[in-house]
């Protein structure tokens, strides 16, 4: 806010999960609008006509919150909130959510190298206050605008994760939030979960995956607390973050679930990055199974596992948030780990029958040598 009414940039960034963009639209964004800031809050980054969204998105601030006669013309992005504020006399607020996806969806393009300047322009001449809000990983392809704008990063903040003490209050909301209660060692074993870790502090978005798992569990249970000995039951705190999406994992058919095996490792980087991939690459991938590829990407677009990003080669298909990389993941070596067991498991039973067969064979040779040695 100190940034904002300054007139400065303000660069947010943080780990995936963190609750950035719910810090913009439930904390920031309100806050500007109380303080008299015309409030324009956009994160949709995707296709060539961004700009022009983002523009729309102005002028119905505009038209809503001060002026709903105000007309502009075809002029930059810096020269129509200059206009605004003259004729208006208030005082503008841009909030960029999600930039990572401008970053990446946008890059060494005419579209790209437009935007650059113009935006630049914009920031450079604080004719607004803007604030920029990215996962970390995008920092350093932002830095691609340190040539338009200088001290590009002069005013940057890192969120951090939640403190023990506000991962417990979250836990108890939610519980709440669900007409529940909840013991006091569930709670310490929840925000203690190596699973919900972020850095010094506890991820927000793992945390609530594990509390809804439970609140699921403990309702099937009929149960109205949450109780520390059915985390121990489950496995654990983190089992009942990794587990989150098992009730959609195991509700797809056996040839869906073997699909999706199989795409995991295209989707997914080493590093636990989310990679697009070309719906050719997926169906390709799909093996014997390909006539189901279509169905499945449907299903898990449906479902928010998937989403899709339009980037310069075309449209592409990766996981709906970086986050969820590690729970498919998990799900993925757990899958794993059981079909390597079946396997060896069949093969010992191959080993055993072979054995026993073999034996029963030479018995029966003996037998009949026996017999005729008799005769």
């Amino acid at each position: 806010m100190e940034n904002c009414e300054a007139g400065r940039l303000t660069v947010v960034s943080s780990a995936p999960g963190l609750g950035l963009s719910c810090l913009l639209r439930s904390g920031v964004a309100p806050a500007l609008k109380r303080a008299g800031y015309v409030t324009i809050l956009f994160s949709d980054w995707q296709g060539r006509a961004f700009a022009a969204r983002l523009r729309e998105a102005v002028l119905k601030a505009i038209h809503e919150e001060v002026d709903g006669g105000f007309v502009a013309g075809a002029e930059p992005l810096n020269e129509l909130i200059s206009k605004a504020q003259r004729q208006t006399g208030c005082r503008i607020a841009i909030l960029l959510d999600q930039f990572e996806d401008y970053l990446r969806c946008h890059v060494s393009t005419d579209i790209s190298d437009s935007f650059d300047a113009e935006l630049s322009n914009a920031i450079g001449g604080r004719v607004a206050s803007f604030v920029v809000a990215m996962q970390e990983a995008a920092v350093e392809s932002f830095l691609r605008l340190s040539q338009y704008v200088p001290n590009l990063m002069g005013y940057s903040l890192t969120l951090a994760g939640l403190t023990p003490d506000a991962a417990g209050q979250l836990v108890r909301n939610l519980a709440a939030r669900s007409k529940m209660q909840v013991e006091p060692a569930a709670v310490e074993q929840l925000i203690a979960a190596p699973a919900a870790a972020a850095g010094s502090g506890v991820n927000p978005l793992f945390l609530t995956l594990g509390v809804e798992n439970l609140i699921d569990k403990e309702r099937r249970l009929k149960s109205t607390t949450l109780h520390a000995s059915i985390v121990e039951a489950n496995g654990g705190a983190d089992r009942l973050i990794l587990d989150s999406m098992d009730l959609l994992l195991d509700a797809i058919n056996s040839t869906h679930a073997e699909l999706l095996f199989r795409w995991v490792t295209l989707l997914r980087g080493e590093d636990g990055s989310r990679l697009p991939v070309s719906e050719q690459a997926l169906i390709e991938h799909s093996g014997k199974w390909d006539r189901f590829a279509m169905t499945l990407i449907a299903l898990l677009t449906k479902e928010g596992v998937l989403r899709t990003i339009e980037l310069p080669l075309g449209i592409r298909y990766e996981f709906a948030r970086v986050s969820m990389t590690a729970i498919v993941q998990d799900w993925w070596q757990r899958r794993e780990t059981a079909l390597i067991a079946r396997q060896r498991a069949a093969f010992r039973v191959r080993s055993i029958s072979i054995a026993v067969g073999s034996i029963l064979a030479a018995y029966g040779v003996y037998l009949f040598l026996v017999a005729k040695k008799i005769i």
